[in-house]
């Protein structure tokens, strides 16, 4: 049985109201017209009042920094920001985990959160009978049977000798479960170290799933980058890693398997190729190509430094080419009903590091990567607790469109559009769209509009500052449509 999360408003301007999730989605309830449940005609309530992370059954709320705050079950979790503190300077509050039948008081609304199946060990994803559900309870929202818990206390009794271990044995303890809602790339790392020190001490040669000569290159909210060898023919790859938190059930396994399929599908000059990939306990493999003159987030110097226009436009035209192909490909994709066809992809989250550069032919070449691994990652529970704390599972704050937040299931190639010019608009002046400020990230990505880029700019020619400011329109029934038509108006603008 699959979770099913039902969140139901049963005081208030909006009580009857329910809002039904089935799959990984974000939640903003408030007075302002984007919000996904708009709240009239109750002046406590603020414009983004509360924020929802709804993942499997794992749930998490966060005051946005609110003039009234919020309860649950009673209890403040945020007191209101005061009203001598403007919206923009409020501090949110902490995620906060739920539970099934929280209630929830925001103004004058009161509401319930219903989760709708079996508790499941985010370990060995079996079914816990409802007698030990209490006692199984683990952080965020989760559980750890009682069987995982026997095996970790075995596991922390005094050591046995060294050729007792085993690297099919290596997994994550109930501690670093506890960091890896926080930090995954930390406990992955440790994995893979203890991994190949157990195969050496065996006399075997450190490998994983066909790979060796491991060497760490990025890491991210979900895990890390490894350079490698791959075994079978000695080329060098890289190998992206990520944890997988908590179990998926079948339906979301599909997902994940689906969206593996359709990224091997992406064949472009301007797209980082990903043939293959496997899984090891929990920690999962994608294959890729090496681009060995790093990222546009490199060049940048991480952010910091601009990179002269130039040197800029040939690579924006490349990104630009490899976004117009994999918003028009066709592609083929297995259903639990069979085969069927998909006309593009969507990438979820452009940003400097995700523009990868290779020396082809003496040039530096703009290659896009990590098509759809945010939406293929949150699926197989490869997340972090919260996405409301780093947003690392569907998308990146300082480069997000607004509807990236309030309709993060539904986001079109439009979407992909404002990123991509979010991107750009970094690479050319060295500063976001949109000044952070401190606040709350996702609040800031609904609230503050993007700046144009002759404000950060002086030197913009005007036919390419105006197709980045059409690209970046807050609503997205203003901007180009897809990659194509975005293509299309920078090749006529430079």
């Amino acid at each position: 049985m699959e979770s099913k999360v039902c969140l139901e408003v049963i005081e208030g301007s909006c009580r009857g109201q329910r809002f039904e999730f089935g799959e990984q989605d974000t939640f903003m309830i408030g007075r302002n017209p984007d919000c996904n449940c708009i709240v009239k005609g109750d002046n406590t309530f603020s414009r983004h009042h509360l924020f929802l992370e709804i993942n499997q059954s794992n749930v998490t709320l966060k005051d946005l920094g609110s003039l009234n705050g919020t309860r649950i079950n009673g209890r403040p979790i945020y007191d209101g920001r005061g009203k001598d503190i403007h919206p923009e300077e409020a501090v949110p509050s902490p995620p906060q985990g739920l539970r099934d039948g929280d209630r929830i008081e925001a103004g004058n609304n009161v509401m319930i959160l219903h989760i709708n199946g079996p508790a499941v060990c985010v370990d060995c994803g079996q079914e816990i009978p409802a007698k030990d559900k209490n006692a199984c309870e683990f952080i965020n929202g989760a559980y750890l049977c009682l069987a995982c818990r026997k095996r970790e206390d075995e596991k922390n009794k005094p050591a046995k000798p060294q050729e007792d271990a085993k690297p099919e044995n290596v997994r994550m303890n109930v501690k670093q479960r506890e960091i890896a809602e926080q930090n995954p790339a930390a406990v992955l790392e440790e994995l893979v170290r203890e991994f190949l020190n157990v195969q050496s001490g065996r006399g075997d040669i450190p490998e994983i799933q066909g790979y060796t000569e491991l060497k760490r290159i990025g890491a991210g909210g979900f895990g890390i980058v490894y350079k490698a060898r791959r075994k079978s023919d000695g080329a060098t790859v890289a190998l992206k890693t990520m944890l997988q938190t908590r179990k998926p059930d079948r339906r979301k396994a599909l997902l994940f398997e689906r969206e593996k399929e359709i990224i091997g599908q992406l064949k472009h000059p301007n797209i980082i190729r990903s043939a293959s990939g496997g899984i090891w306990n929990d920690i999962h493999f994608i294959e890729m190509d090496f681009a060995d003159g790093g990222s546009i987030w490199d060049m940048m110097e991480k952010g910091n430094k601009p990179i002269d226009l130039k040197v800029a436009v040939p690579l924006l035209l490349q990104m630009l080419e490899g976004l117009a192909y994999a918003h028009e490909v066709e592609l083929t994709v297995t259903t639990e009903k069979g085969k069927k066809k998909q006309t593009g992809v969507i990438h979820r989250d452009l940003k400097p590091p995700n523009v990868l550069l290779a020396r082809e032919g003496g040039i530096l070449v703009a290659k896009l990567s990590d098509f759809g691994l945010a939406k293929a990652f949150g699926a197989a529970g490869c997340t972090q607790g919260a996405l409301s704390q780093t947003g690392a599972a569907c998308g990146t704050p300082p480069y997000m469109a607004p509807e990236h937040v309030t309709n993060y299931k539904y986001i079109k190639p439009a979407t992909d559009v404002f990123e991509m010019a979010a991107t750009i608009f970094h690479m050319i002046t060295g500063q976001f769209i949109r000044p952070m400020r401190g606040q709350d990230p996702f609040k800031c990505v609904v609230e503050v509009k993007p700046r144009r880029v002759r404000e950060c700019m002086s030197g913009c020619p005007k036919s390419l500052a105006d197709v980045l400011d059409t690209a970046l329109a807050w609503d997205e029934k203003d901007r180009y449509p897809n990659g194509r038509m975005f293509l299309n108006a920078m090749e006529k603008a430079l």
